[in-house]
C-alpha cells in the first residue's frame, strides 16, 4: 500500500462529516510530521517563522511518486521557526532551503506547507478536532483567559 501524503490525509479528514469520523481518521494517520505541520498551521501568534510569511516563487514537483517525501522533509521545519534550531542560518540560505523543500515534495503537500507558512487553517478541520485526535497539541487562548479571569 502506498503512503498517503499529508495533503491527502488532511483533505480527506476535512471532507468527513462528523467530528468522530475526523478524529478517528486523524488518529489512524497520526505522525510527527502531521502533528508539527498542524501545530504550526493553527498556532497563529504562538510561533514566529524566520522566513517571510508569503509564499515564495517555486516550481511544483513533477515527480509522480513524491507523496511520502514530506514525511522525510518535515524534519527541516525546525529551520523555519524562530527558536526551533535554525536561528543561526543565514536568512537567504533558510529561504532557499524552504523553496527546495517545496520543490521536492508532492505538489499538494507543497500547498499544505504554504498554508502552514501563512498560518491559514484548513476548512473543515477545527482546533477541537485536532486536539481531540492528538491530545491538546494546539493551545487555545480561551482556556488561558478563563483560568486567569475565574
Amino acid at each position: 500500500m502506498a503512503t498517503k501524503s499529508i495533503a491527502e490525509i488532511l483533505n480527506t479528514a476535512c471532507k468527513l462529516k462528523s467530528k468522530k469520523e475526523k478524529v478517528d481518521y486523524l488518529k489512524d494517520h497520526n505522525s510527527l510530521p502531521l502533528r508539527n505541520i498542524l501545530i504550526l498551521m493553527y498556532g497563529k501568534g504562538k510561533f514566529k517563522f524566520n522566513i517571510p510569511q508569503t509564499v515564495p516563487p517555486y516550481n511544483e514537483s513533477e515527480f509522480p511518486d513524491s507523496q511520502g517525501m514530506l514525511y522525510r522533509e518535515a524534519r527541516k521545519l525546525k529551520y523555519f521557526v524562530e527558536g526551533w534550531g535554525g536561528d543561526n542560518i543565514h536568512p537567504y540560505r533558510r529561504e532557499a532551503l524552504f523553496i527546495q523543500m517545496l520543490e521536492s515534495v508532492d505538489k499538494e503537500d507543497a500547498k499544505v506547507l504554504c498554508k502552514m507558512l501563512e498560518q491559514k487553517p484548513m476548512k473543515g478541520l477545527s482546533v477541537a478536532v485536532i486536539n481531540e485526535a492528538f491530545g491538546d497539541i494546539i493551545e487555545t487562548t480561551s482556556k488561558g483567559k478563563k483560568e486567569q479571569d475565574g
